[in-house]
């Protein structure tokens, strides 16, 4: 992979899910990367482009910009016109570029292509996928294979996490070799099952552990629940409201919003990232380095497949939002929320017959913990469809015990009434001051600082009063 100088070079990693590919890949980055003039990597490039469909896409050729150009902030428009920006703006640039877990035919379109046709001679794409006919379409330099690890690299990596050194206890070696074959080569089987029988001595548990892994090894999804399964039972409500809306977010404020909704943050994130069942990344693409939460694909996957199968609790998105809202039942159990400001809300889960009721008719959400309204400026709804949109829903809901709010866009001078609760732990605010907000202690308000609040209810004059702080563009407070 050493820059040849006479024409861009691309390089495909194609293997199953969990194989290595993505390690493997930054493993790269990090080696290489200082010899360009610029590098990017977009990591788990299918979920980000998933969850926000051609919105995803637009940020991911942002974010190419961006670093390649170390640029503050670049306008693109759509993903015709991202493409049109990448071509013209990164013209005989020499850059590292990593496109991690590359799925669909338009991503190769939207960001591969344009940087192929711009990009200096002696820069370099790696492609990681899972589906080969993607590779092809590429036509890269070379397709690299990335299959499981043989015995000996298999038993060195699961030792480590089981055991925290490089051989078993001599009455646990052969249940250890059997979970080990069961796991299949497979570095996050190895791992996540490793740490979940890290500390465990008691041979009878390693022979149940062996028994189901052989039940299952066909499917990773319960190779990597049997980790979950053990958690107590807020952690696995922090692991999966992580897997719904923390993903990528700022670690600090992650801590927040679990501390808001279970009384620890900080704590249950060092025992997910102990049980290998998350890690965190440093973010350095802007001015202050910040640390983001990571979450591998394929227990992300698990997280939010334990919700539409079992818990549907939560919705993350528009497709998860209508399937589990349409269910008359959900308003009630609703524990989380991500919606667009401008899809309305299914009418089954709008009309007020459909929620749960307080008294003098006022419906409510009374589990509601975690509400994200994403705001896109380009699109609204019709003034018929309005009333079911989140900006009407939310001012006549009660949610007593949401937690976490972040509402983009900033639709109203105001919280609705619905959305103060005397709850609210962590809140987030774009663009303008909110005259009125959650009821609250000013001790707990000032945790993290409040920007351009006007006033809230609830505090007396007796009470402490919100010290001076530091402005910011933009916060999420306690």
């Amino acid at each position: 992979m050493r820059m040849s100088g006479k024409s861009l070079r691309c390089f495909g990693l194609v293997g199953m899910g969990g194989a290595g590919k993505t390690t493997l890949a930054m493993s790269i980055y990090n080696k290489i990367h200082s010899k360009f003039e610029g590098s990017f990597f977009s990591v788990n490039t299918r979920a980000e482009v998933q969850d926000k469909g051609s919105l995803g896409l637009v940020a991911v050729q942002k974010k190419i910009v961006m670093n390649l150009l170390k640029k503050e902030d670049v306008k693109i428009n759509d993903v015709a016109h991202g493409k049109a920006v990448l071509a013209d703006k990164l013209s005989n640039v020499n850059a590292l570029v990593i496109l991690d877990d590359v799925d669909d035919n338009r991503h190769l379109d939207a960001l591969y292509k344009p940087l192929q046709s711009s990009l200096g001679p002696k820069s370099l794409v790696i492609i990681t996928t899972r589906d080969r006919k993607i590779l092809e379409s590429a036509k890269p330099t070379k397709i690299f294979d990335i299959e499981g690890l043989d015995k000996e690299m298999s038993k060195w990596l699961f030792y480590w996490h089981a055991f925290m050194r490089p051989k078993p206890p001599v009455e646990l070696e052969e249940v250890s070799e059997r979970v080990i074959e069961a796991c299949n080569g497979l570095p996050l089987a190895l791992k996540v099952v490793g740490s979940h029988l890290y500390n465990v001595s008691d041979k009878s548990y390693w022979e149940e552990s062996f028994t189901y892994l052989q039940k299952h090894k066909t499917e990773i999804f319960d190779v990597l629940r049997i980790s979950f399964d053990r958690l107590d039972s807020e952690e696995k409500e922090a692991f999966l409201d992580i897997c719904c809306f923390l993903i990528d977010e700022n670690e600090d404020l992650a801590c927040a919003v679990l501390n808001a909704c279970y009384g620890m943050g900080r704590t249950y994130l060092h025992e997910l990232q102990n049980k290998c069942l998350l890690t965190t990344y440093v973010d350095k693409r802007k001015k202050d380095v910040i640390r983001r939460i990571r979450v591998h694909d394929q227990l992300r996957h698990m997280g939010r497949r334990i919700i539409r199968e079992e818990r549907r609790d939560r919705a993350w998105d528009e497709e998860t939002a209508n399937d589990i809202l349409q269910d008359e039942r959900a308003p009630a159990s609703l524990r989380g929320l991500s919606v667009w400001s401008h899809i309305p809300l299914p009418v089954e889960a709008s009309h007020s017959g459909s929620l749960p009721q307080l008294s003098h008719g006022v419906t409510c959400l009374p589990r509601l913990r975690i509400l994200v309204v994403k705001d896109n400026m380009s699109k609204s709804a019709s003034t018929e469809q309005r009333r079911f949109c989140p900006h009407y829903i939310f001012n006549n809901v009660r949610c007593a015990e949401l937690r976490w709010l972040r509402w983009e866009g900033d639709p109203f001078q105001e919280l609705p009434r619905g959305l103060r609760s005397t709850k609210l732990g962590s809140c987030g605010a774009t663009s303008k001051p909110y005259k009125r907000t959650a009821h609250g202690k000013a001790t707990e308000i000032a945790a993290l600082g409040y920007e351009r609040l006007q006033r809230v209810d609830g505090i007396g004059h007796d009470e402490p009063q919100i010290p001076p702080i530091g402005i910011r563009a933009s916060c999420h407070f306690i």
